[in-house]
């Protein structure tokens, strides 16, 4: 039996019912009927259902995305606000929680992740304002996050050059380390 993508004048003769009864124009219309023949006729809105639950199921991704997304960065968003109103266009990213959480053992890490405009400073280069910076967020970070949950403080300082590739410097230490440097 020949497909429904072919058009209607191809048949493949090595599919059609071969006996010695009839000529081939009778096999050819024969086959061509059964062809023609819908597989099963459906009054039901199958169809339509089919659509609805799809838009249903995404439409309840999309939501739980959000959702998500909302109670994941919902303790640090203060934390970001501040980062953002001190420097502008930084794209403040701040995560807390352990590294592997599944392991015993290993410290709580508070993350700040801040990108730093081209026109300022270079961070991997110039480790004297990086450091600089690097002071200035964790001394915002004690002023707007409970410090106590967390063993050690990691920021990181990026930098997109023009070309798309990525400048970092970066630096951790305890939180007892930190409030010293402060």
């Amino acid at each position: 039996m020949e497909s429904n993508f072919f058009p209607r004048w191809h048949t493949n003769r090595a599919f059609l019912p071969q006996t010695t009864h009839s000529t081939h124009s009778q096999q050819y219309w024969r086959c061509r009927t059964m062809i023609d023949q819908p597989l099963h006729k459906s009054d039901s809105h199958a169809g339509r259902w089919t659509v609805v639950a799809m838009f249903g199921f995404a439409l309840t991704m999309i939501a739980l995305l959000f959702l998500y997304w909302h109670f994941y960065t919902a303790p640090f968003r203060s934390l970001q606000y501040a980062i953002d109103a001190k420097y502008p266009n930084s794209a403040p990213r701040v995560v807390g929680g352990q590294h592997k959480s599944h392991k015993e053992g290993l410290p709580e890490i508070l993350r700040l992740v801040v990108y730093i405009p081209n026109e300022d400073f270079d961070p991997e280069s110039n480790t004297e304002k990086s450091e600089a910076r690097a002071l200035e967020l964790a001394e915002l970070a004690f002023e707007h996050q409970d410090e106590t949950k967390y063993d050690e403080m990691e920021i990181i300082l990026l930098e997109k050059d023009a070309a798309g590739t990525r400048k970092h410097w970066k630096t951790s230490k305890t939180i007892a380390e930190w409030k010293q440097l402060l």
